[in-house]
């Protein structure tokens, strides 16, 4: 086991830590964002050669941080993420954070905000690092970028594994000073991303060792669109790493089934979908309840959607859970209406705890769900083919728990946190710092 676990805050912001946009390209926003990079560039370049940058908020007492002696054969490894906030990245890199210290590495997670997974990553001798106040989200930080390559570079690491789109693109940044090897894993299609986004993100990619994908369809975007040279990208597919429980959680339930979402209310969860399939479900099911578990800025207007569609008092908007597993185990059918997807851990989820799944057949949720025998797979955006799959899980209980089980059944056979960490340690030992 690794040492015990700290929570370490490392600065609140660094002096002239703009970001890039990185949904859209507006009016006058190229040239702005083209100073910005050579100034992330010349700060990371002033870094390396031993210059300042100048951080008035930081405390002490954080560098070196990871950097105390480890015994044979073990790495330190500096994993970095933008938050912790409840989401399947999260509870992935949490999760291989965890396995990563059992082995014996020295371990440090870096984020800009902790959030509820920190106290049980510190116990479990996993160091926490908080890079900042506020989440980067979806663009590039310049503070964000200084500090992984501060604390990469004091702390002596081995290798910098950084996960979704803010953390990747930083500690690539980071990696061009550093000479770090840098892993970056790539959870999503990036669906959201605009022109301005790809264009920096291209360069960014082909500074790092490699590129993990948790799925085919993502290593396909990384090449064509991406434009990564295909010897740097690897499939490394996701695994659970606590196993949720096969009881029922405490989702509302009465004695009709209850069809729930489970995701974050962002468009491309396509939830909308969901609402509007409920809608069709309840004309001919009048007793079936519906719950969507789960926060986000989209969940007002899909509340009024459903009082539109005259079932607001049929589904349950329950905001987010920190105990989604429970919550995925509490319903009677799962439903993942998403437009686009990686490998979502939700799926994974129910089929361990038997529960029957429903789901848009994108990314790799055909393969999860073995294309279609562990699973009921629909086109994506189409709430009449979803009314109809949920409509005869809702009034077949047989059918249910045949589902459930074909379920749980594949779930055994899919890769396991051990080897998804025995491919993920052997990434690292091949990039290693020489």
């Amino acid at each position: 086991m690794g040492v015990g676990g700290r929570i370490t805050r490392v600065g609140g912001r660094v002096r002239g830590d703009t970001v890039t946009a990185g949904c859209s390209v507006l009016v006058g926003g190229v040239r702005p964002a083209v100073r910005e990079g050579r100034r992330v560039l010349g700060a990371l370049q002033r870094l390396a050669c031993g210059g300042q940058v100048a951080e008035p908020d930081a405390a002490p007492g954080w560098e070196g941080v990871g950097a105390e002696p480890v015994g044979p054969g073990r790495l330190r490894v500096l994993l970095v993420v933008d938050d912790l906030r409840i989401g399947g990245a999260q509870r992935q890199v949490t999760g291989l954070a965890v396995a990563l210290a059992a082995r014996g590495h020295r371990v440090v997670l870096a984020c800009t905000e902790a959030g509820p997974p920190a106290a049980a990553l510190s116990g479990a001798g996993v160091r926490v690092v908080v890079l900042g106040r506020r989440r980067v989200a979806k663009r590039v930080s310049l503070g964000f970028a200084v500090r992984i390559a501060r604390l990469a570079r004091s702390g002596r690491f081995d290798v910098v594994h950084a996960h979704v789109h803010a953390a990747s693109m930083a500690a690539a940044l980071a990696g061009t000073v550093t000479g770090v090897p840098v892993v970056v894993t790539e959870h999503s299609m990036a669906s959201w991303r605009g022109v301005l986004a790809r264009a920096y993100s291209r360069p960014l990619y082909r500074r790092c060792a490699v590129v993990l994908a948790v799925s085919e369809q993502i290593r396909e975007r990384l090449c064509t669109v991406d434009r990564v040279p295909e010897g740097r990208v690897r499939v490394v597919g996701t695994a659970l790493f606590a196993r949720p429980p096969v009881s029922r959680g405490d989702v509302p339930r009465g004695e009709a089934p209850t069809v729930g979402v489970v995701a974050r209310l962002q468009p491309e969860k396509g939830v909308e979908h969901f609402v509007r399939a409920a809608a069709l479900v309840a004309e001919r099911h009048p007793r079936a309840r519906f719950a969507v578990v789960g926060g986000g800025p989209l969940r007002r207007g899909l509340e009024e959607l459903a009082g539109t569609l005259g079932v607001a008092d049929r589904v349950r908007f329950l905001g987010a859970r920190t105990d989604g597993p429970a919550a995925v185990a509490g319903l009677d059918v799962l439903c993942v209406p998403s437009l686009t997807e990686g490998a979502p851990l939700v799926v994974l989820e129910a089929m361990a705890a038997g529960v029957p799944v429903v789901a848009a057949a994108v990314g790799a949720i055909p393969r999860q769900l073995d294309h279609g025998r562990a699973g009921v797979l629909v086109p994506p955006a189409d709430p009449d083919a979803l009314a109809a799959a949920l409509g005869r899980l809702v009034a077949d209980p047989r059918e249910r728990r045949r589902v459930g089980m074909a379920g749980r059944l594949r779930f055994d056979g899919l890769p396991d946190p051990a080897s998804v960490t025995d491919a993920v340690e052997d990434v690292y030992r091949r990039h290693l710092r020489r």
